[in-house]
């Protein structure tokens, strides 16, 4: 085979001998020097140069016996492949770190939608938010309809409250025609009676249309048949009136005033026992606070004049003929006398009943206020009102209070306030007495004293 030979400038220039250095003419090959760049690029844009899987140092000292054979420089070791390129640990580590918190962001931000796709967990979901919504409608429910009742219990006693009020006036203005100041003859006085019978008449209708609560259903028909009775007594008193005083017969004269005393009488037992009983337990059935059932006030304040002996004394007044002509002899002939028409517990202003026990708050402002009528013919003055209070426990041990009233004109009323008891005993149930002295002349004092039982409570 020929011989080739290039000509081509500086060829054999890496083959050339290099000059005798004084080693005995051989050569020595440094190892060859990579080219000045990063073998490793920043590809991922990290911003970080992974670092080397071999041991970290110096490198290790050049072999001063390495020599090539042939002169030939070992051939450039291939480029790795990304693939095949180590990388560093802590490039590893944040790699990792990138894909778990890309999977983690996948599950957390998807796990609601994935529980809202599943069809059994949106029909629970649904079940829970019905019961919610059912839960707080029956509680909104339930606070209006304890609202409503509550109104319904306040409206009906304002009403009761003003229906008794009203029908105790009437009580007040037949007393008023019993005593007969004008000296009416008795056709005049049936007139009157009969008058104010239709008037309590009314009352009546207008009881029947309120409107009671549930509990107090049966309530407010005894409160009806109490009114009832009272018109009943005036329309009999009324129709039988004449022909009783024109009976000889002083006792018939007297029964037949007792017979209808007697009705009124009911209807004051019938409105206690039968209406503010029943009231009062709706009351605390119910757990209805701050709302008190109206004190009965007596259509008859004298129980006494149910009987013949305190009917007997009403027959004077009812036999009068003529008005007064003055007070000469003594006031013979013409009416003289007071009557207590009722006795109220302040500052509370609690209406008190006799017979029927009544508890009292205690309080610095204690006091009983007395409403007095003069039913006679004249004016009176000077009257001396007083108020014992004792306990059963202790019957000698009374405290006695009284006030005077200066004046008060002939069918007129006023009204008196005497302090409370000293030193009550709380929680144990005492006697309040109230009675008014007579005036000259008075015959009936049966009406001037009344007697209350009392509970005064802190």
């Amino acid at each position: 085979m020929a011989e080739f030979d290039d000509d081509r400038p500086g060829i054999d220039d890496p083959s050339a001998d290099p000059p005798d250095d004084g080693t005995g003419g051989l050569r020595r090959f440094a190892p060859r020097r990579r080219r000045e760049e990063d073998p490793y690029p920043d590809t991922e844009g990290t911003g970080e140069v992974p670092r080397s899987s071999m041991r970290s140092g110096p490198p290790p000292p050049e072999d001063e016996d390495l020599a090539f054979s042939g002169g030939e420089d070992d051939p450039p070791p291939p480029r790795s492949s990304r693939s095949s390129r180590p990388r560093s640990s802590g490039a590893r580590r944040r790699s990792r770190s990138r894909s778990a918190g890309g999977r983690g962001g996948s599950r957390g931000g998807g796990g609601g939608a994935a529980v809202l796709q599943n069809p059994r967990a949106r029909l629970l979901l649904g079940i829970a938010f019905a019961a919610i919504l059912i839960l707080v409608i029956t509680l909104v429910v339930r606070d209006c309809q304890r609202d409503q009742l509550e109104d319904s219990y306040t409206s009906y006693l304002n009403d009761v409250s003003a229906v008794v009020t009203t029908s105790a006036d009437q009580g007040q203005q037949l007393r008023q025609i019993i005593n007969n100041p004008r000296g009416d003859n008795p056709p005049q006085l049936s007139q009157k009676i009969r008058a104010l019978a239709g008037e309590a008449s009314g009352l009546v209708d207008r009881t029947e249309d309120l409107d009671p609560p549930g509990e107090l259903s049966s309530a407010q028909r005894n409160l009806v048949r109490s009114l009832e009775y009272r018109v009943s007594g005036m329309n009999s008193l009324a129709e039988n009136l004449p022909a009783l005083l024109q009976s000889r017969d002083e006792d018939t004269k007297a029964l037949g005033i007792a017979e209808v005393m007697k009705r009124f009488l009911t209807s004051d037992v019938i409105y206690t026992d039968e209406f503010v009983g029943p009231a009062t337990e709706a009351l605390e059935k119910d757990d209805i606070t701050g709302i008190e059932v109206p004190a009965g006030q007596p259509f008859l304040p004298n129980p006494a004049l149910a009987s013949s002996e305190g009917a007997a004394t009403l027959i004077a007044g009812l036999q009068r003929s003529g008005p007064a002509q003055g007070d000469d002899a003594g006031g013979a002939g013409n009416l003289r006398g007071t009557s207590l028409v009722s006795t109220e517990a302040l500052p509370s202003e609690t209406r008190l009943t006799p017979g029927t026990p009544q508890a009292v708050q205690a309080s610095d402002q204690l006091k009983w206020r007395v409403t007095v009528e003069n039913g006679g013919d004249f004016n009176e003055s000077g009257l001396v009102v007083k108020a014992s209070f004792f306990y059963p426990s202790d019957p000698n041990e009374v405290d006695e209070k009284e006030a005077q009233i200066d004046e008060i004109g002939s069918g007129q009323t006023t009204t008196v306030e005497i302090a409370g008891p000293t030193t009550p005993v709380f929680g144990e149930q005492g006697t309040l007495r109230i009675e008014i002295d007579a005036v000259s002349g008075e015959t009936n004092t049966d009406n001037n004293a009344a007697e209350y039982p009392v509970k005064i409570t802190i």
